[in-house]
């Protein structure tokens, strides 16, 4: 019976998991393929020429400060379960996941598949992975809701009429507020629950104050540092305070609203702020030359990055 295990084991690490890698990286690159032709390649040149050097490399700058802060997000993971590993290995692991999975679909499953795939590599225990994917995906929360809380409810904003927030679709004042009163909710948690929560088989140790204030700040800088990007390509009139406030604002839109067809959300919330400080084709061409530098050019790296490891490995174990 421990020899069947054993081949198994062998089988799932050394064939089924760089197979299932690999897969991943080839539906990567159909979706690749399929954005790149889906571009206006004329307006994005159009857009560039009309982008100085200058603007290009700050936020060219700024969007590697950015996945600078998304590296910490697994690292701060290992933190928080107590164990070690080479941080280049973990930032390598962060950054590929990720740059890939929001961009294949299913971001959780897709995610969660890389994780598992590097992270046994490097021995990592199943369970330990299984930690790491549940603080990481927590991350996004963490920092989300303070963060979008504080400047929804110290900043007016309306939304586009063709976007409903479900609840507070006539106070962003009142959803920033629910947002904070989470937040306190999730800090006061950190403090007082100190001994594992269990359900059945299942427990979740709630992260110290001192690591969850980490989480937001990464957020912070993650969404910060990308907001910076936009803000400096677009050159729009519009102070940076408020500039990251319609950025926040756009992203969250994104996350919690549909739109029916046309303009995806985060360019409709952008537009909408946007389009009286400059024409509505310059502001489209300036997001999509955004979403091809901080999206599909990470994106491109990662998966090739992950292609060489695949390889390596392969030439490594033969």
């Amino acid at each position: 019976m421990g020899s069947d295990q054993s081949i198994f084991k062998e089988i799932l690490e050394k064939r089924l998991l760089p197979g299932l890698s690999v897969c991943i990286c080839a539906i990567a690159t159909v979706i690749i393929w399929r954005e790149f032709r889906r571009i206006n390649w004329g307006l994005v040149w159009e857009s560039l020429n009309n982008l100085s050097m200058v603007q290009l490399g700050i936020a060219c700058f700024f969007i590697l400060c950015s996945y600078g802060a998304i590296s910490n997000y697994d690292l701060l993971a290992f933190r928080y379960i107590k164990k070690r590993l080479s941080p280049w290995k973990i930032a390598f692991a962060g950054l590929i996941t990720y740059a890939i999975s929001p961009n294949v679909g299913f971001a959780f499953l897709s995610g969660s598949m890389l994780r598992y795939r590097l992270y046994r590599q490097w021995h990592i225990s199943n369970i330990e992975i299984a930690q790491i994917i549940a603080f990481t995906n927590l991350n996004l929360w963490v920092g989300l809701l303070p963060v979008s809380g504080l400047i929804f409810a110290l900043f007016e904003f309306s939304l586009p009429t063709a976007i409903e927030l479900p609840f507070f679709s006539h106070s962003l004042q009142g959803f920033g507020i629910f947002c904070l009163g989470m937040s306190s909710l999730y800090a006061l948690g950190t403090v007082m629950l100190t001994k594992p929560l269990r359900w059945h088989n299942y427990h979740f140790q709630f992260p110290s104050l001192g690591i969850s204030l980490q989480q937001i700040l990464i957020f912070s800088l993650d969404w910060g540092f990308a907001a910076l990007a936009l803000h400096g390509l677009l050159d729009a009139p519009i102070a940076y305070p408020a500039f990251f406030g319609i950025y926040v604002l756009a992203m969250v839109a994104g996350l919690i609203s549909t739109i029916p067809g046309g303009l995806g959300i985060f360019e409709t919330v952008m537009l909408f702020f946007l389009q009286s400080t400059q024409t509505e084709e310059v502001i489209l061409a300036t997001l999509i030359v955004f979403r091809v530098l901080y999206y599909l050019l990470p994106f491109s790296i990662a998966v090739t990055a992950l292609l060489w490891f695949e390889y390596w490995q392969t030439t490594k174990t033969n």
